[in-house]
């Protein structure tokens, strides 16, 4: 190697001091007849051989790269403890855990807590006395009260990825399974976690060795955690008030510890070391390194408060047996941006709680989920709806079995599947279409047949149809008006999914009408149906609205804008609709299209802004009277904070055009579509704002 045409120190190469040659000539001489940007090809070399040959030295690859600043003392896992250093510990360690709960994997978040590695180290029976001679760090902070911590964090860990694991939410989507082989004490009894974590809460109670704020600062930390494990370990539905006395405990630890922060070390302190960013190096995985950063204390607490507040809603919901309730707390959840989304792990817990493989709210078969989906939009039993069909129904076979099937195949999924993300729950809802019309189909056939016996139109039993056709045109409003929300329509579909949602909002309005004349006026029933009826006629003006005043994005390109609609909306055009005789309501129908714009821009009596002061009109009618609706029950409040959200958006939309001639002049690029502000309408930016876009 005397001829190198290269001279790199010898301290700079890799692996400097072991018998190593530089080759870097050998491969400057093999390259030296090659043109720029030329490539050699070689048999049965893969993409994967490639991307292997440019893994070594890219930090982002290659988890064994060790880089300037990444080297770390080694963990001594017994070094003693000040009270308020392990105050400091748990706080951060806490936090990678709430990081987790986001979406992070283990070996990015609770795995870097170097004791979680080093749990059988914690033993007190190994150590020789001598170690710990300074009063101010006994070492029972660290056998005691941080192995305690350390076992229920663990635990916890455990309890919640056995629940993740269930199936109600997505792996390597909304959260990350993968343990590299790190145990998180899978069969460690809960009793006895808990059991030791008792007996740190005992000590710390009744030791004087530190002062008493730093006692009560460490016993927060340490009763908080027994209590989460606590809650993740109990039956929601064996004691409820019990569950409710836990969340409210947790609350006062959790108020104790926000008043009481610790203080970060000083940077000399070895507890930095405590957590190491890199040990996914060291453990078994397949996913790149990733350095998780930590949020600001008051962060991590933020998220345990709104943990606790989903175990709260979980509890009370747990007590409800609607099923509109059930779906209208789903539905808040997505729509109200003010309320902050539940994590992956409440998620599956709400899906578990509603239905656990056996039985719905661990007491009621699907015979009572049916009995349900009628009484709560007909104010009647079903058992009163089958006796009249049973009564007049002129054949020998009657035909509640297989709507009965077709129900238990419906409901369930889809009350779970509110709270799936929100991409799944659009992806779900618009499966489920085809069901649900099919037992709209099926339902029409026997009112057909009742009528043909002397069944008047006016009877209850007529309507059954119309509460299947109120539950699909609800998911159809579902799966457009969250393509907003997820931002996947284009500028140009903007328009078209408002004037589609208008159509469905209308065929949902007839509906209503009809069960209105019909349901019972002092039924909870009835009232939701009055509140769903004034609710959908704003969205509908509202729609309307945004719909005329955008309708300059649209090209009408028709080679362009006939397969981009029929893609978007593909759900619509299944060939098994064909297999049904009922036609289906609400489909989207393109040829009607450019007929209604050009209805629109004749209509000299329509009005975008008067729309919108309608619905704005009826909106702040349903907030000022406080009028939820029925099936609200405890979200009463949600709900009204829903409608004082579109009151806002109304708020925000009253600079539409006055008139249909107005709307030449009106810039439609005004409009900006913010869903962190409203998921489905946009506002009008102001003129700066506009002048800013154009500048830019």
């Amino acid at each position: 190697m005397d001829d190198m045409n290269v001279d790199i120190p010898e301290e700079t190469l890799p692996s400097a001091g072991f018998i190593f040659e530089d080759v870097t000539s050998v491969f400057t001489e093999a390259a030296c007849d090659m043109e720029l940007g030329s490539f050699v090809f070689m048999d049965d070399l893969t993409l994967h051989d490639a991307m292997g040959a440019f893994e070594i030295g890219e930090p982002r690859l290659d988890s064994g790269l060790i880089t300037e600043g990444q080297n770390l003392p080694p963990f001594d896992p017994t070094m003693p403890l000040l009270p308020q250093e392990l105050c400091w510990i748990l706080d951060r360690a806490f936090s990678y855990e709430m990081e987790w709960h986001a979406g992070n994997l283990l070996s990015h978040t609770v795995f870097t807590f170097l004791y979680v590695h080093h749990l059988a180290d914690l033993d007190v029976d190994f150590m020789p006395s001598y170690v710990y001679q300074d009063p101010s760090r006994p070492r029972e902070l660290l056998f005691v009260v941080l192995k305690a911590w350390v076992t229920g964090l663990l635990k916890c860990c455990d309890l919640s990825w056995r629940e993740l694991s269930k199936g109600g939410v997505q792996d390597a989507e909304d959260w990350q399974s993968e343990k590299c082989d790190v145990s998180l004490l899978e069969g460690v009894p809960v009793k006895l976690a808990l059991s030791s974590l008792e007996e740190a809460s005992s000590w710390l109670l009744n030791t004087t060795k530190f002062p008493v704020l730093w006692r009560n600062a460490l016993r927060a930390r340490i009763t908080l955690r027994k209590i989460i494990l606590q809650i993740m370990h109990t039956d929601i539905f064996a004691s409820p008030s019990q569950y409710q006395d836990l969340i409210d405990t947790a609350r006062e630890q959790l108020a104790i510890i926000r008043s009481h922060p610790s203080p970060v070390p000083v940077a000399s302190s070895p507890v930095h070391h405590v957590f190491d960013p890199y040990i996914a190096r060291l453990l078994k995985t397949f996913v790149p390194l990733r350095i998780v950063p930590l949020p600001a204390p008051e962060e991590t607490w933020r998220s345990i408060s709104d943990l606790l507040d989903g175990w709260q809603e979980l509890c009370v919901l747990a007590q409800v047996h609607n099923l509109s309730t059930w779906e209208i707390v789903g539905h808040l959840r997505v729509w109200s941006p003010q309320l902050p989304p539940r994590i992956p792990y409440l998620r599956s817990q709400a899906q578990s709680t509603f239905y656990d493989g056996l039985l719905i709210l661990n007491k009621f078969t699907f015979t009572w989920m049916v009995d349900r989906f009628f009484y709560e939009t007909l104010g009647v039993t079903y058992d009163s709806l089958a006796s009249t069909i049973k009564q007049h129904w002129p054949f020998q076979a009657l035909p509640l079995s297989r709507m009965e099937r077709m129900l238990y195949k419906l409901i369930t999924p889809h009350i779970r599947g509110q709270w799936l993300n929100p991409p799944r729950r659009r992806r779900h809802l618009a499966k489920s279409l085809l069901d649900w019309h099919s037992l709209y189909d099926a339902l029409i056939e026997i009112t057909t047949h009742l009528r043909d016996t002397g069944v008047t139109k006016d009877h209850l039993v007529t309507q059954m149809p119309n509460v299947a056709l109120v539950w699909r045109l609800g998911a159809i409003r579902e799966v457009i008006f969250s393509g907003f929300q997820l931002e996947l329509f284009a500028r140009e579909e903007r328009p078209i999914a408002y004037w589609l949602v208008a159509q469905v909002l209308d065929e949902h309005l007839s509906c209503l009408d009809d069960l209105l004349r019909v349901v019972h006026k002092d039924s909870t029933a009835h009232h939701e149906l009055q509140f769903q009826y004034q609710l959908l006629t704003a969205l509908q003006s509202m729609s309307t609205a945004v719909f005329v005043a955008s309708m300059s994005f649209i090209s009408f390109d028709w080679s362009r804008l006939r397969p981009t609609f029929y893609r978007r909306y593909k759900w619509a055009f299944r060939p098994e609709y064909e297999d049904i005789e009922t036609q289906p309501i609400g489909h989207p129908d393109i040829c009607r299209l450019m007929p209604t714009c050009a209805d629109v821009l004749q209509n000299e009596l329509f009005s975008p802004s008067g729309e919108i002061e309608m619905a704005e009109t009826i909106l702040s009618g349903l907030t000022k009277f406080g009028n939820s609706g029925g099936w609200a029950a405890s979200w009463a409040n949600d709900r009204l904070q829903f409608l004082s959200c579109l009151v806002d958006a109304c708020k925000g939309l009253r600079a539409l055009p006055a008139s249909v001639k107005e709307i030449e002049a009106f810039d439609a690029s005004s409009l900006k579509w913010d869903p962190t502000v409203h998921p489905w309408f946009p506002a009008i930016a102001a003129s700066a704002e506009r002048r800013e876009d154009q500048i830019y």
